[in-house]
Order: structure tokens, then C-alpha cells, then sequence
């Protein structure tokens, strides 16, 4: 089915945006980074994670919900199947790639920052109400998955609904830094690369876009690929 005017002009619309989201998230990315290797928290940044760490724990039960429902393996399971079922299968793929290339993209940084925990940081005087098996904390693993599955979901979410998107960012990050496993320089790490790596994949040059069946934004809804 070709086209209409209108999605052809959404379209043209659309690589100014993924520019501008791809700077942004590069000069988020390169500051916290060099932050980060400085493997130290302290002043402003370790005013704001005790801000937020040192909340009640009655917090604890939906910060866990959220950090696991909303940031790990279950909502990319879930952003993936449930397109399947409706047979959106390019929809349910561009979900998968985003998740796995910011996957990939993360754990290249986090090879690179070297950061430890905040536990080992603050020399254990925080409370950890989480464990986190890795032990590199930038950039926040959860909060670069959530990002990229929220940012991808953002278009092709109705506007009144698009709040939603951002709801689902904010919470993860802020549930990171009170489970006391995350500062906020490893969220907006984690922001910063969920962001880059969407903006990426929709700057993708047709010649390369087309063949990943990663081209055609606005078709995601339809059937088959």
C-alpha cells in the first residue's frame, strides 16, 4: 500500500529530530563518562543519591517492581511478543534491535568507565535495598533498556498518551539511585545511550535501513514486514 501525503510528510519531518536526540545524546554520554572514571562520588552528585536513597523503605516494593518490570529482561520479552501476537512483526524487530543494540552499546561503555558501586564508593554508608551481580555501575544497565524501549514506543504512541514514555524513563532512574545501586551520573549515562542508539538506528541510511527492515516508520502498526 503506498504511502499517503500525510506519512510521507511525517516522515521528511523526522530525521531533524533523530539529529538533534543523537547530540544530545552524545554530549550527555561524554561528560558523565569521563565522570565516571574519576571513580569518585562525592559533592553535589552524593548530596542528590542520598536525597533519594535515603527515602523510607516502605519505597522499596514498587522501586523493585518498577526497576525489574520496567527495565530488564521482562519488558523487552514483553515490547517484543505482544507485536508478535498481532502479527507487527517489524514493530515487535525494531523493538528487539534497539534493545540489543543498546545492549551491546552499553556494556562497551561500561567496559571503558570501570566505575564501581556506589556501595564501594560511599564505603558501604548507603542503603542498598537491591543486588546488582556486575560490578561496573556506569552507565545504568535498566535505565539505557528502558530508555530505548520507551523512546521507541514513544512513536508510535498516540500524543496523549506519550506521557507515558516519559513516566516509564523517570521512574527507572529514580528507583536506580534509591535501591542505592546507581548514582545519577550512571542514569543519565544510561539516558544518554538508550537515546543514541534510537536516534541511530532511525538515521540509518535506506541502502542499510531497508534490507534490517528498519526503514519506514510510519508502517510499524501494519502487518508482516
Amino acid at each position: 500500500m503506498p504511502e499517503t501525503k500525510t506519512e510521507n510528510s511525517q516522515a521528511s519531518s523526522y530525521p531533524t529530530a533523530y539529529l538533534i536526540g543523537l547530540v544530545i545524546g552524545i554530549l550527555l554520554l561524554i561528560p558523565t563518562l569521563l565522570i565516571a572514571r574519576q571513580h569518585q562520588l562525592d559533592g553535589l552528585q552524593a548530596r542528590i543519591f542520598y536525597d533519594f536513597n535515603n527515602l523510607s523503605d516502605g519505597f522499596k516494593l514498587p522501586a523493585l517492581l518498577f526497576t525489574e518490570g520496567l527495565g530488564s529482561g521482562y519488558p523487552i520479552a514483553l515490547c517484543v511478543l505482544i507485536p508478535l501476537l498481532f502479527k507487527r512483526y517489524r514493530l515487535a524487530w525494531r523493538f528487539f534491535v534497539s534493545a540489543a543494540a543498546t545492549g551491546v552499546a552499553m556494556e562497551i561503555v561500561k567496559i571503558i568507565a570501570k566505575e564501581p558501586r556506589p556501595i564501594a564508593l560511599l564505603h558501604g554508608r548507603i542503603h542498598e535495598r537491591a543486588v546488582e551481580t556486575g560490578l561496573n555501575s556506569f552507565p545504568s544497565g535498566h535505565q539505557a533498556i528502558a530508555t530505548a524501549l520507551a523512546l521507541t514506543l514513544w512513536f508510535i504512541l498516540p500524543k496523549k498518551w506519550r506521557w507515558l514514555a516519559i513516566v516509564w524513563i523517570v521512574a527507572i532512574g529514580i528507583s536506580r539511585i534509591y535501591l542505592g545501586v546507581h548514582t545519577l551520573n550512571d542514569v543519565i549515562g544510561g539516558l544518554a545511550i538508550g537515546l543514541a542508539v534510537v536516534c541511530v538506528i532511525r538515521l540509518l541510511p535506506l541502502a542499510i535501513a531497508k534490507p534490517l527492515h528498519l526503514d519506514n516508520a510510519p508502517a510499524l502498526l501494519k502487518r508482516g514486514f
